[in-house]
């Protein structure tokens, strides 16, 4: 799925699976470190201990998943940057700020963009529906909110000599044939909005995002429904 969104974005084809070797283990780690970092925040971290920084704890709680595996996720990027000569250890540091923003994304729509929606879906269904239920319209949200940022990035690790406001430029060029109806003077302008709005490449990019979020959620629940709420565990 890297490969096809990279090809959409840059119009070169590189290997569907390059570096194998590396992203074999590289995303066990990646797709097991989301929840397993939760988990330990979970069990170590109640934000109700501090009061009135109650609010400010519980956010950085939620979002330290994805700032821990972000240098994970660039990695991986990293082994399907079929434009960047540059090695691996180097490649895998460009475009990390708003690989970073992805990441977080990712992360909160995973554990509690999830289970928030699982809990508003009817209890009617059966907790196999609303657990994949939940994971589809939390990755369906976190696929559209995190898309620029990942888009960005990835064309920053492509090409790391040109600024993040080139790029996004040349981001919105893409879009430029679906506003030729406007008059000249409003084209750029509505280019650029459309290709936040609308990117190139969304679809896949959320297909992906639902697919990680239906897995993962879904194998936690059928290997027994690990209990991620403090007062659950506390009962």
């Amino acid at each position: 799925m890297n490969s096809l969104i990279n090809y959409r974005l840059t119009g070169v084809r590189g290997a569907a699976f390059p570096n194998m070797h590396i992203q074999l283990p590289t995303r066990v780690l990646y797709i097991n470190g989301f929840k397993g970092v939760r988990k330990v925040i979970d069990k170590n971290v109640n934000p109700a201990d501090y009061g009135d920084m109650a609010p400010l704890v519980k956010f950085g709680c939620a979002i330290t998943p994805g700032v821990v595996m972000t240098p994970i996720s660039s990695i991986l990027e990293a082994c399907n940057a079929n434009l960047n000569p540059e090695p691996l250890h180097v490649r895998w540091l460009r475009g990390f700020t708003l690989r970073l923003v992805r990441e977080v994304i990712f992360g909160v729509g995973l554990n509690q963009m999830s289970d928030h929606f699982e809990q508003v879906i009817p209890t009617d269904y059966s907790p196999a529906i609303r657990n994949a239920g939940g994971s589809m319209i939390a990755g369906v949200v976190s696929g559209y909110l995190s898309h620029v940022p990942h888009n960005l990035s990835t064309m920053k690790l492509m090409t790391p000599s040109k600024s993040y406001a080139l790029l996004l430029h040349e981001f919105s060029q893409q879009r430029m044939g679906s506003v030729k109806f406007l008059p000249t003077a409003m084209q750029s302008p509505a280019a650029t909005c459309l290709s936040i709005v609308a990117p190139k490449g969304l679809l896949v990019r959320t297909t992906q995002v639902v697919g990680s979020f239906v897995l993962l959620n879904g194998i936690i629940h059928l290997m027994g429904g690990v209990h991620w709420n403090r007062n659950e565990e506390d009962d």
